[in-house]
């Protein structure tokens, strides 16, 4: 009711009265309905959050507790099984409506197998009954024990990019008593509609020589500039409506296959598993994924693992601008090691250290433009280089002085001694035996850089019959084998398409993010305060970062940005590396704040998400300990690790 000033004191009053008296009903029956639950469960109280080294912390702080009406046990209740009697699908027996294992004979305990999510285009507003489907590639490898001791844990690798293979791979770190599921996330790999298309590639090549070159940089936008509308407008994106009820007749795939889309998806797959929870291990941009995943459905997730996340909001200019910190925060970090560790790091003893020479070195690189000659063949297989038979020294320098210093110390530091030969040269005027000897190390690195992808990339061929077949000749029908990138069954262009021009992330992000450029000179102004901002000795590396980052959505047509992530009653982990050259450690500090009830760990090593190297031995154990027992860590921990190259 409204009151108004010429209202009378005992008007008002009555009208006051009206309301007060069945507001005082009902609360003093709220207060009777109180009363009687802390009566009846007086000796029950909420579970506090287990974490190791609290002072109340013991053992059995390792053990869910259980609310009133649910047993006492001594394991928290697996996620196969923790369901209502009316559910009646399992990971090896999934709701046939929305899931079908395309082979069921290795639908089997410790088996291994694939199949398609059927799930609708969209899931909001008034088109909901005319939304298509879409099918989504998911891998399984099942638990040796049925249902799974443990549930079910999803890995994503991140990228955007990376495939069931890898999710299925990684989902290792887990340990036994897990189902390990990867997926082709819509869009990428095995899944349908795809991205990778002629329409939605850069034409020519998006890689650059040297990210310093302002004007290559600009070229590249325009390049960039159209192809996000041939590939927005792109017909096989144009999706037909199953009905015109809504008005509409079709519907954009480009609109509808984003962050939050995925989340959506998984949910459709722990339902059609009939999984109460599931476990979530986010990699890089797969952090992305679980948080939003934690955020829509945050009482359906049991493990929750951040490993070297994005932040919780996806700003594309602010991830761009910290991506470049980071680069040089950890070529700093590499730079003081050296110079610290005096005769033994060669490349201290130049006048200034470490970072003069580095950059001296560069600087001369980039005057005599310098290209390293290779084999049509070598080219293909690289797929780095900006011509039919070259490669730009600049770039290659780009990949050498990589952040493999904490994945092959003795390589690295192999490539820091010739990079020290490379300066003397250099700072004495020999230009000749300074082309030289950068000639010869490019082409011993591409040499050995193909080398290790032609090992790690081709399984065994077949024998029998099939050996006759191309090898991506496999029938996408039958074929049920967690993807790869360079083998996705139907698509045998698909490893050429995704990688020619960022497609993958540029579709992904451009439906995840905001905070995107559409003119040029206004990208160009930015990309210069990076330049000027993160020097980084003059290698290019954090204008390099940048530029890739923010032109991934450079003047995409419409962007359809998820939400801030964030959870106030989720637990987990969240891994952060102080000098992660991919996703800064000030990531994951912000996604802690976004899931304040997770335990953030912290490394002191230079590298960009937690796996099995030697550098991570002191974190493994913590990871472990949650995974496999429940204990989450304490709040805080760090792992303490080298500085990125010991030198003796």
């Amino acid at each position: 009711e409204q009151y108004t000033s010429v209202a009378q004191p005992g008007e008002v009053l009555r009208k006051q009265q009206k309301w007060t008296k069945p507001l005082l009903i009902v609360f003093v029956a709220a207060l009777a309905g109180v009363a009687v639950l802390v009566a009846h469960d007086r000796d029950w109280k909420a579970p506090a959050v287990r974490v190791r080294g609290h002072p109340e912390f013991t053992e059995e702080d390792a053990t869910p507790a259980n609310p009133p009406g649910e047993s006492a046990t001594a394991t928290s209740p697996p996620a196969e099984t923790d369901l209502s009697a009316a559910s009646e699908w399992t990971a090896m027996h999934p709701d046939p409506a929305v899931l079908k294992w395309l082979d069921t004979s290795e639908v089997k305990p410790g088996g291994t197998t694939c199949g398609f999510l059927t799930a609708p285009l969209g899931t909001m507003g008034v088109h909901v009954d005319s939304y298509p489907d879409v099918k989504v590639y998911f891998c399984i490898k099942f638990a040796d024990t049925q249902p799974a001791p443990k549930g079910t844990v999803f890995t994503h690798c991140g990228g955007p990019g990376s495939l069931s293979a890898c999710g299925i791979n990684w989902g290792a770190m887990a340990g036994d008593g897990y189902n390990h599921v990867g997926m082709d996330q819509r869009g990428l790999g095995r899944s349908l509609p795809t991205f990778a298309t002629p329409n939605c590639t850069v034409a020519g090549s998006s890689i650059l020589d040297d990210y310093e070159d302002e004007e290559a940089v600009r070229r590249n936008l325009r390049k960039i500039k159209a192809r996000a509308h041939t590939c927005f407008n792109d017909p096989s994106f144009q999706l037909p409506a199953k009905n015109n009820k809504s008005g509409r007749d079709y519907f954009n795939f480009l609109q509808f296959s984003g962050t939050d889309e995925v989340a959506e998806d998984l949910d459709r797959f722990r339902k059609a598993i009939g999984a109460r929870k599931l476990s979530l291990h986010g990699i890089s941009y797969g952090s992305a994924i679980a948080m939003a995943y934690a955020t829509k459905f945050r009482d359906h997730v049991d493990k929750f693992l951040l490993n070297s996340p994005v932040p919780p909001t996806l700003s594309m200019f602010q991830m761009a601008w910290d991506s470049a910190h980071g680069q040089q925060l950890q070529y700093d970090n590499f730079a003081a090691a050296c110079d610290s560790a005096g005769a033994a790091c060669p490349l201290s003893m130049a006048p200034g250290g470490t970072g003069n020479a580095l950059a001296l070195v560069m600087d001369k690189i980039r005057q005599m433009n310098i290209q390293i000659p290779l084999t049509t063949d070598q080219c293909k297989a690289f797929f780095f280089c900006t011509s039919p038979t070259s490669v730009s020294a600049v770039y290659l320098a780009n990949l050498q002085l990589g952040f493999s210093q904490a994945g092959d110390r003795e390589g690295f530091k192999q490539v820091v001694n010739e990079v020290y030969t490379q300066y003397q040269a250099a700072a004495s005027g020999d230009i000749v035996k300074f082309e030289s000897m950068i000639v010869k190390s490019g082409q011993e690195y591409v040499a050995a850089f193909i080398a290790a992808v032609n090992a790690a990339a081709r399984p065994s061929q077949p024998s029998g019959p099939q050996a006759a077949l191309p090898f991506f000749d496999e029938n996408p029908d039958t074929n049920s084998k967690p993807t790869e990138e360079e083998r996705v069954a139907g698509q045998p262009d698909y490893h050429v398409l995704i990688n020619q021009g960022q497609v993958a992330q540029t579709c992904v992000m451009s439906q995840s993010t905001f905070d995107e450029a559409s003119n040029e000179n206004y990208f160009m102004s930015r990309w210069k305060e990076v330049k000027s901002t993160f020097p980084n000795f003059h290698l290019g590396k954090s204008v390099k970062l940048f530029t890739s980052w923010w032109s991934m959505t450079y003047s995409w047509p419409r962007l359809t940005p998820t939400t801030s992530a964030a959870s106030p009653t989720t637990p987990g982990i969240i891994i952060g590396y102080i000098y992660d050259p991919n996703t800064p450690y000030s990531w994951a500090q912000q996604a802690h704040a976004s899931f304040p009830l997770t335990s953030l760990v912290t490394s002191q090593a230079s590298k960009h998400g937690m796996g099995f190297d030697e550098v991570d031995r002191d974190c493994l154990p913590i990871l472990h300990k949650y995974l496999q027992e429940d204990v989450q860590p304490v709040d805080g921990d760090l792992c303490r690790a080298p500085r990125p190259v010991a030198w003796s």
